[in-house]
């Protein structure tokens, strides 16, 4: 893709970026590189507002799964009016050849909780956006998920920034979104046999349809942590690599542009 000439427009205009991590692993370094730092609570949603060199962030720690991720993003949306929604965090691999330390940066995802099983027992994607609208038609179901790409202005920063990452390869792709964790190594290749996923976590659907909800710009970039097909386990300093490559890329000086 083709790099901006200036910054992106959800850096300018003073309107703050929500940063996104489920867990603390996963957001314990932009916190720690936040300066003016003020914390608010809104339930059990925690975020923290401040920036990252002169441009305004909201952190929020979502909480796992689809659930807490929509409910969080909501919440975030509605009260700090973010330019951009940006989901980062851990994720299983797909691939075989997709390691710990590499980086995908989602250019869509697809929400792999949408299932409907046929009286003959075969499963189908669901098409909820369809569905909602009351469709009559038999449109709302696929044998490959409904796919939805991340904003293209999120996806062209994203890339034109990943020449700072130095941790892991780099690719652009799919990313699977479900409650679902799975560990078989067939499940796994047939997984992204049939849909072309680079990867799986538990909260970029949820938080990028609430995103497009609220006509809020998203993107979602991911670090591979681990790879059940091939054995590699989990590993934590993989949330430190993404979250230091993010705190880099926002703090971009006005004069790199």
């Amino acid at each position: 893709m083709e790099g901006y000439k200036q910054k992106p427009a959800f850096l300018q205009g003073g309107k703050p970026v929500l940063l996104q991590g489920a867990m603390e692993l996963e957001i314990t370094q932009l916190r720690g590189a936040l300066t003016g730092c003020r914390s608010f609570q809104y339930g059990t949603f925690l975020f923290w507002e401040g920036k990252l060199g002169d441009q305004p962030v909201v952190l929020s720690r979502t909480g796992i799964g689809a659930a807490a991720a929509a409910a969080a993003t909501a919440v975030g949306c509605a009260i700090f009016q973010p330019s951009l929604v940006l989901n980062q965090g851990t994720a299983g691999g797909y691939p075989e050849d997709l390691h710990p330390f590499d980086l995908v940066v989602g250019e869509r995802w697809f929400n792999a909780n949408a299932l409907f099983q046929s009286r003959y027992g075969k499963d189908y994607y669901l098409d909820l956006e369809a569905l909602e609208g009351e469709s009559k038609e038999s449109g709302f179901t696929g044998e490959r998920p409904f796919y939805h790409r991340c904003s293209e202005a999120a996806v062209r920063w994203l890339d034109q920034m990943t020449g700072k990452y130095t941790q892991g390869q780099v690719l652009l792709g799919t990313i699977a979104s479900a409650d679902r964790w799975n560990d078989c190594p067939d499940t796994i290749r047939q997984l992204e046999t049939a849909t072309g996923a680079l990867c799986e976590e538990m909260e970029t659907a949820a938080a990028g349809e609430t995103a497009a909800r609220f006509g809020v710009p998203f993107g979602a970039v991911r670090v591979i942590s681990n790879n059940n097909r091939t054995g590699e386990p989990f590993n934590p300093e993989t949330a430190r690599a993404v979250q230091e490559w993010i705190v880099g890329i926002v703090k971009k000086e006005e004069r790199e542009w």
